[in-house]
């Protein structure tokens, strides 16, 4: 009893003399309090070993720098322990808490220590993924809340890493769901323009990974890795990175899939989905049970059912014939079939929503038709549909912004107005969180034409939606103003663009320190994306 007080008591109340010295030297006080710890922590007595635990905890959260001074011999101390769920000793048997307390400290030092955990992630993720093959369901929560940590505080691209080399290939299927539930976090935290950068160990272990995926024996497996194609179908290079990273037999089998998730969409979440925080699955216990005097804090929630009208044959037979019109060759057809479109979303609304994935994945590339009158004329009728169809747009969001944006860069002044009114449409009728990824994402792949266009549209965005999705703009806008520092050189130019770029980056950088303040100088310090130059330059643009 006395160490379960112990764990949740903060330093001033327990123990203060081993780390807190009245005389000499703090350092080394703390230094000694941490070899003790590090001694206890390897004890065959239960007691000790969760002192030696709490110590640490300490140390961590109020001297991290004593702890960074040793990191990585620590973290071997307690991967070691968390290796060991129950050990006999003598007749004893250990009980399960201490292994869980470790994992505890775990999940703390990931959120004190941050960046400084890198250089240990993969060990710890692999040893993590191995805990959480096991039964007993305590522990793998507590698994999956030290992981869902090392996601959110150490650089994505080392945790991506380290995920794919701990559990993408692991026999247990359970640690490949957990695994695909947390790649996803990532993938979509990236987003495409960086997993498909071509950058080596990036999109080279991406793509065979994704493929693994959907074809996994697990329900929940094969629906994250549809989750990590459908976020990166939208990009450019998506196609041909397939095609370069796969074996001819996997890439059929990828690419049947690809097609799927643009007919049918991505789908509901299967059942068989176990709770995570970084999942999206139903709470297993989070809802009811009290554990070590906590209970979770966020509620999970399941992907809710849609009861979806059936449509007859003939309704059917009409939606056939339209989008092979809208496919057609001749252009007459794909004009007529456009037409046909344009009337039954506004006399039958509810058969378009309820087939919206299946028809725009047909009807999104005439946004792009090489026809000029079919491409306006599609782009007229996107404009008139989008109050119409609002909230099924949602599921075809991300092609849609990917074939809408390039018409950005038209000399046509009647196609540029257009794109233009289409993508102010959307941000009227459309939730700004839902628009911010893609629009960000697209805004950091886009030409030098298109690109000021869609930055200032993003930088708009962030004023509306940064109160109340401040996570969406970090994880979404920063890669983007990043993306922008590292194109500018050091007298303010953009690399290969041009003037306009330097003042949608400048709005950019002020619509997001109006709603950041100093935190986005802070996060801008923190990410390793981010050099000495971009930042100087970033400080000079909020001074402007």
């Amino acid at each position: 009893m006395l160490v379960t007080l112990l764990w949740f008591l903060p330093p001033p109340m327990v123990c203060t003399s081993q780390i807190t010295p009245v005389t000499g030297s703090r350092t080394e006080t703390e230094r000694v309090a941490l070899r003790d710890a590090h001694k206890n922590l390897g004890s065959d007595e239960w007691e000790a070993k969760c002192g030696g635990v709490n110590t640490i905890r300490r140390l961590v959260m109020y001297h991290p720098d004593t702890v960074n001074a040793q990191l990585h011999t620590v973290v071997l101390a307690m991967l070691n322990e968390v290796s060991i769920t129950m050990a006999c000793h003598g007749e004893k048997i250990f009980d399960l808490k201490c292994p869980g307390w470790l994992l505890l400290l775990l999940e703390k030092c990931f959120a004190q220590l941050k960046k400084s955990m890198d250089a240990d992630v993969e060990i710890t993720a692999k040893a993590l993924l191995a805990k959480n093959g096991e039964s007993n369901g305590f522990i793998r929560e507590d698994v999956e809340k030290a992981l869902h940590a090392m996601v959110e505080f150490t650089t994505p691209q080392r945790s991506l890493l380290a995920l794919i080399a701990g559990g993408a290939t692991h026999k247990n299927v359970q640690v490949r769901k957990t695994t695909s539930r947390f790649v996803v976090e990532l993938v979509e935290k990236m987003g495409p323009g960086r997993i498909l950068s071509g950058v080596k160990d990036v999109t080279d272990r991406v793509i065979p990974m994704v493929a693994q995926f959907v074809m996994d024996p697990s329900q929940e497996t094969r629906y994250n890795g549809r989750r990590i194609l459908y976020t990166l179908m939208a990009h450019q290079d998506f196609d041909r990175m397939l095609s370069k990273h796969l074996p001819a037999n996997t890439l059929r089998n990828v690419q049947e899939i690809v097609e799927g998730l643009k007919t049918k969409g991505l789908g509901e979440m299967p059942h068989e989905a176990s709770s995570a925080r970084g999942g999206r699955g139903p709470a297993s216990r989070a809802s009811s049970t009290v554990r070590g005097g906590s209970a979770n804090s966020e509620p999970q929630h399941s992907t809710p059912s849609r009861r979806l009208a059936r449509t007859d044959d003939a309704t059917q037979e009409s939606i056939k014939n339209m989008t092979n019109l809208i496919s057609a060759n001749d252009w007459r057809d794909r004009h007529k079939g456009i037409t046909m479109l344009l009337e039954m979303a506004e006399s039958n609304t509810d058969v378009v929503n309820m087939n919206v994935v299946k028809i725009f994945d047909k009807f999104l590339p005439r946004l792009q038709d090489p026809n000029s009158k079919v491409n306006l004329y599609a782009l007229n009728v996107m404009q008139q549909i989008i109050p119409v169809l609002s909230d099924s747009l949602t599921q075809v969001l991300s092609m849609a912004i990917g074939n809408i944006a390039p018409n950005l860069s038209s000399k046509n002044k009647e196609i540029y107005n257009t794109a233009m009114d289409i993508i102010n449409s959307l941000t009227e009728h459309i939730d700004g969180g839902q628009l911010l990824q893609p629009l960000a994402n697209q805004a950091q792949s886009a030409n030098a034409r298109s690109k000021p266009d869609l930055v200032i549209k993003v930088a708009e965005l962030v004023t509306k939606v940064y109160q109340r999705k401040q996570k969406q703009v970090v994880l979404h806008v920063l890669p983007l103003l990043w993306h922008l520092l590292g194109a500018t050189n050091s007298s303010g130019a953009v690399q290969g663009g041009s003037s306009s770029i330097r003042t949608a980056t400048g709005i950019l950088v002020n619509s997001l320190y109006s709603q950041m303040g100093p935190a986005l100088l802070e996060k801008a310090t923190t990410d390793p994306n981010v050099t000495p130059r971009h930042l100087q330059l970033l400080q000079e643009m909020i001074e402007r």
